[in-house]
């Protein structure tokens, strides 16, 4: 069994985004991630992480924003794979408004804090971030919709089953340190937490039509070349309140190329009702080929 994926919180700015615009309104960034968050303990997102929301002001005369936290049902979008954010209390802004001077900026700064529970690990979740405008009634409907991701830590072991009608336990796997031609497998449980059997479709999510890449993948990561290099099943059958077990087997081709890489999969996961939703799948290659390792 290699190391379940395990690193330090950290937020991946999506910059090819840039800002999103709304006449006179800027802010930055659109649309961001936030990885790894443990449930029950409360982050300051510039602390951590040096990313805050940057509201910018393009008239002259000076303009108020009001901030808002909101689930995407009631304001916003998510992508897919992600679901929303049970609570979107659990996300809030250090004000609740900021006034801009003319041809100015100013600053939001985000505090997150999931309750601390096991069943919130393993999670992938969306919350809208709200900046509305205040004023005169042509002001006022003015505004822009942040989304933030969030994945709570990966967990194995959980004495609890995962939230939600799907589960997954761990939700991130980490292939370390592999060897060209090396043959390496981890297992993931599904939990169908339903009281109704479910089918599920497995697939990689970047072959899939209209999947923006860059909202997926991790800083310091890639694709990786060749999504057939990880196999797994391409459909389970879970009975109502079963687990399935997954197996995930991951084979890099002995190429002296490959040393060095970091690359990134994601496996997406369908059922025929309901959310869909994934394991991020890391592949971390020897930077050098210092010894033989053993192939399967």
């Amino acid at each position: 069994m290699r190391a379940i994926r395990c690193i330090t919180f950290c937020a991946a700015l999506l910059a090819s985004y840039g800002p999103a615009y709304a006449a006179s309104l800027k802010v930055a960034p659109a649309q961001f991630i936030v990885h790894d968050v443990e449930p029950g303990r409360a982050y300051d997102i510039y602390a951590e992480t040096g990313l805050r929301l940057s509201v910018y002001n393009d008239d002259d005369v000076a303009r108020t924003w009001i901030l808002s936290t909101h689930r995407p049902s009631e304001r916003g979008r998510w992508e897919r794979g992600y679901g929303e954010i049970p609570d979107a209390k659990w996300c809030w802004f250090d004000k609740a408004e900021v006034t801009v001077g003319p041809n100015s900026r100013e600053y939001a700064h985000l505090f997150l804090k999931i309750p601390k529970e096991e069943q919130y690990y393993n999670q992938h979740w969306v919350v809208t971030l709200g900046v509305r405008g205040k004023g005169g009634a042509s002001f006022i409907g003015l505004g822009i919709d942040v989304r933030m991701q969030i994945e709570t830590k990966s967990k194995t072991d959980a004495k609890v089953r995962p939230y939600g009608a799907l589960g997954l336990e761990p939700s991130a796997v980490e292939f370390d340190a592999i060897a060209p031609g090396e043959v390496v497998e981890e297992h993931i449980l599904l939990y169908n937490n339903d009281s109704k059997p479910h089918e599920y479709e497995i697939s990689a999510l970047f072959d899939h039509d209209k999947i923006q890449r860059k909202s997926y993948l991790s800083k310091t990561y890639t694709e990786i070349p060749d999504s057939t290099w990880l196999a797994y099943p391409k459909k389970l059958h879970i009975g109502a309140g079963a687990i399935a077990s997954m197996r995930l087997r991951l084979t890099v081709p002995d190429d002296p190329a490959h040393l060095g890489k970091k690359w990134e999969h994601i496996v997406y996961i369908q059922p025929d009702e309901g959310r869909a939703e994934f394991v991020r799948v890391q592949v971390g290659m020897m930077k050098e080929a210092t010894q033989e390792k053993t192939k399967e």
